[in-house]
């Protein structure tokens, strides 16, 4: 999906037109446009942090036990594991650097987050759709305007189609609770 796309989406829900495949924009339409892109990005990056990680394999050569995350290709926000071969060693992971009992190299496995979106990119997570990713654009507008009835709306929609997403296929269990 576009990031034009849920620009678009967001405006159609503020009831506007939907002037995203214009050519010349006047001043308040790009300002309007930087806003809310603005706003996705932040969208974004909370639903790739907090509701569904960004994983990334990178292959690397641990020297002295430890990792630097400024080595890494992508920024990382936590490690998930580090193997080499079939074993799998512990980590420990400090602000700047992953600490290992690893000499070599491995495959670490760890969430990332995403560089910022501009216009014309595109989100190739085929989790999300646009109608989600609009509703927390919308939500992170309206609460910077502080209109707070419509941002808690779209925030809370933002949130339940997170956490479907986040669980759908996998069945959840809870424990027998004493009452």
């Amino acid at each position: 999906m576009f990031v034009n796309e849920i620009l678009g989406e967001c405006l159609v829900k503020m009831g506007g037109e939907n002037f995203m495949s214009a050519t010349d924009r006047s001043d308040a339409q790009q300002a309007l446009v930087d806003r809310l892109l603005a706003a996705l990005n932040i969208a974004y990056r909370e639903a790739v942090t907090e509701y569904l990680p960004l994983v990334a394999e990178e292959t690397v050569e641990v020297s002295d036990g430890e990792i630097l995350a400024s080595s890494l290709e992508r920024r990382m926000t936590y490690p998930l594991s580090l193997t080499s071969g079939d074993r799998f060693f512990r980590i420990r992971t400090y602000p700047d650097r992953i600490l290992t009992d690893l000499s070599g190299t491995g495959v670490l496995r760890y969430a990332y987050l995403p560089d910022a979106l501009g216009e014309d990119d595109e989100i190739k997570d085929m989790r999300l759709t646009p109608s989600v990713l609009s509703d927390g654009t919308l939500a992170e507008l309206y609460y910077q305007d502080k209109v707070f009835d419509l941002a808690q709306s779209f925030d809370t929609d933002f949130r339940a189609a997170l956490g479907v997403l986040r669980y759908k296929g996998r069945a959840l269990r809870l424990r027998a609770g004493r009452w």
